[in-house]
C-alpha cells in the first residue's frame, strides 16, 4: 500500500526561513512544499519519493540514489518519523534496494542522529548499514582497494569520464565507513568501529594518491574500460558492478588515460562535499572553475562537466526515453546541490570572501532556477545551462505528451539544507547548538529562521542590521553584532 501522506502536517514540522531576498524566501518555501508532495504513507511507515507518484521508482516509488539528499533535507523536520522511518526501509525492508545506485545513506543517517539527537534509533540499524557497505565491497572493489562504478551505476548516464575509480563512489564509502565507525563507536563495538576506521583512513589516502590529478588541480575519474559513448544501449544491471577482468587491471596512470575522458566534473567536489581532503589539499583552484565560463559557469546553472572540454555535451545516437539523462554537460540539480554543500563547508573553513560570495552567488542562481519566466515553479531533471530550460520535459512536451508533467517536483536535491547548514551554519554539536552564518549573509539584508526544533529544543535565529544576529534556545538568547558563530549550551 502507497498513499500521499497529509502535506500540511509535513510542511507543519519545517523549518521557516525568510530573508530579505524574495526568491531565496519564496522558493525555500516551495521545496518544503515540493518534500511534503514527495512523502508517501506504505506499510513501511513514511517514505520519501524521488517521483510525485504515482510515478516512476522503484518499491513505493523509492529509488535509493537520492536518498542521501531526502535524509539530509529531512533532517531539519521537526518530527523525526519521516527519516526514522525511511531509513529504517532502507536497511530492512526486503523489498528496499539500497545497493541499485551509489550512495551515502548511513553518512547521511549521522548527520540526522547528531541534528535530532536520534543516536539510538539509528544505532539499530548497525547491522544493515554494515551488510550494504559490505555488499558494495564484494562487487565492487578493486583489488587496490579503490571502488569501481559504472555511472549509470551514479544516476550519471552517458558523463565524460564514464566508468571507472569515480570521485563519488570512492568519497561515498569513505563517507559510510566513517558513520559507521561512529555509530559503532555509539553503540560500544569496538571491534566493528576499529574495522571501518581502518577501511576509513585506507580509502581517504587511495582516493589523494590516485584520484586528485595534480595537473587538472581537481579530483577526477580513473576510467578502466575503452569503451566509447554508445555502451549504454546494451548495459545491463549485472554490469553495473566490477567486471571479472577489471580485477586483474592496475590501476592506470595519468598519462595512460584516454585524453577524451580526461576531464574535470562536478563529480570534482564529492571528496569535499564530505570532508575527504580535511585541509590536505588547496581547493581554491577546483572552486574557481566554479565562477569560469570555459569550466563550470553558465548563465542558469552549474554545467555538470567544463565547458573546455572536447567531449561537452558529445552526440549520442539513442534517442530512446531511457536514454534521455545526460551527465554531459547540463545542469542537474542533483549535482548542484552536492557542490554547494562542498563550497559552503570550504567558505566556512577557510573564511575566503572568494568562497563566500562564490557560494551565495551561486545558491541565488539555484534558486532562480526553480522558477520559470511567468514566475511558475518547477523542479525537474535535468536544465540547458545556457538557456534555463528543463530539458527532460521540453523532450517529453515534443515526444511523450501523456508524460511531460512526470518530473514535477522530482526530489533528487537538496535546498533547505543548502540554506540552514551551508549559509546559516547551524547544527548541534554534542550538547550544544550552534550558528556560524557565512558573513555575506548580510547581503540578503536580513534573515530569520522560525519554527526550528533540533534535538528536541525550539530554536529561533535572527539577524537585523539595526539589532545584530541572536540566537534564542528555549528562551536562552545570546547575540552578537555581525553574522558569525553563536552558541547556547542544551538542557536536558
Amino acid at each position: 500500500m502507497t498513499a500521499s501522506a497529509p502535506i500540511a502536517a509535513i510542511l507543519g514540522s519545517a523549518p521557516r526561513f525568510r530573508c530579505g531576498d524574495e526568491v531565496l524566501t519564496v522558493v525555500y518555501r516551495r521545496r518544503w512544499e515540493s518534500f511534503a508532495r514527495n512523502v508517501v504513507t506504505t506499510d513501511h511507515g513514511l517514505l520519501v519519493t524521488e517521483f510525485h507518484q504515482p510515478g516512476p521508482g522503484r518499491a513505493h516509488g523509492t529509488v535509493n540514489a537520492a536518498a542521501g539528499h531526502h535524509v539530509l533535507e529531512g533532517r531539519w523536520l521537526g518530527r523525526t518519523d519521516v527519516v526514522a522511518d525511511y531509513l529504517r526501509f532502507w536497511y530492512s525492508a526486503p523489498e528496499a534496494e539500497p545497493h541499485r545506485y551509489t550512495e551515502w545513506i548511513a553518512w547521511a543517517a549521522l548527520h540526522y542522529a547528531r541534528t535530532q539527537g536520534t543516536w539510538d534509533e539509528v544505532v539499530a540499524l548497525l547491522p544493515g548499514m554494515v551488510a550494504n557497505f559490505d555488499a558494495w565491497a564484494a562487487d565492487s572493489r578493486h583489488p587496490s582497494g579503490l571502488y569501481w562504478a559504472h555511472d549509470l551505476a551514479d544516476a550519471m548516464e552517458f558523463s565524460i569520464s564514464g566508468d571507472g575509480f569515480r570521485p563519488t563512489i570512492n568519497s561515498y564509502q569513505y563517507a559510510n565507513a566513517a558513520a559507521i565507525a561512529a555509530f559503532a563507536r555509539h553503540a560500544g563495538d569496538i571491534a566493528t568501529a576499529e574495522r571501518f576506521e581502518q577501511i576509513r583512513d585506507r580509502l581517504r589516502r587511495l582516493v589523494l594518491e590516485n584520484l586528485y590529478d595534480e595537473e587538472l588541480e581537481h579530483f577526477t575519474t580513473v576510467p578502466l574500460s575503452v569503451d566509447g559513448e554508445d555502451a549504454y544501449v546494451a548495459t545491463a544491471d549485472p554490469e553495473r558492478r566490477l567486471p571479472g577482468p577489471y580485477r586483474s587491471t592496475p590501476v592506470p596512470r595519468r598519462t595512460e588515460i584516454d585524453p577524451r575522458r580526461r576531464v574535470r566534473e562536478l563529480i570534482g567536489f564529492v571528496p569535499w562535499y564530505v570532508g575527504l581532503p580535511d585541509g590536505s589539499i588547496d581547493p581554491m583552484p577546483a572552486v574557481r572553475q566554479l565562477g569560469d565560463r570555459a569550466g563550470f559557469a553558465a548563465e542558469y546553472g552549474l554545467r555538470t562537466a567544463e565547458r573546455r572540454h572536447q567531449r561537452y555535451e558529445f552526440s549520442v545516437r539513442s534517442t530512446l526515453p531511457r536514454f534521455l539523462c545526460r551527465w554531459n554537460g547540463p545542469t542537474w540539480p542533483f549535482a548542484t546541490s552536492q557542490t554547494l554543500t562542498a563550497l559552503g563547508r570550504i567558505a566556512r573553513s577557510t573564511r575566503s570572501e572568494e568562497c563566500e560570495s562564490l557560494f551565495l552567488a551561486l545558491l541565488r542562481q539555484y534558486a532562480s532556477s526553480h522558477l520559470q519566466a511567468d514566475g511558475s515553479y518547477w523542479l525537474d531533471e535535468d536544465m540547458d545551462p545556457d538557456t534555463g530550460r528543463w530539458r527532460a520535459r521540453d523532450w517529453r512536451l515534443a515526444h511523450d505528451v501523456a508524460r511531460a508533467e512526470i518530473g514535477r517536483d522530482y526530489q533528487h536535491s537538496t535546498f533547505a539544507d543548502l540554506v540552514l547548514d551551508g549559509l546559516l551554519g547551524i547544527e548541534v554539536d554534542g550538547d550544544s547548538v550552534r550558528i556560524s552564518p557565512l558573513a555575506v549573509a548580510t547581503e540578503l539584508g536580513w534573515f530569520e529562521v522560525r519554527g526550528l526544533r533540533l534535538a528536541g529544543h525550539d530554536v529561533e535565529i535572527d539577524w537585523h542590521p539595526d539589532s545584530g544576529l541572536a540566537l534564542n534556545v528555549d528562551g536562552e538568547v545570546a547575540r552578537r553584532r555581525e553574522p558569525g558563530p553563536l552558541a547556547i549550551p542544551l538542557t536536558s
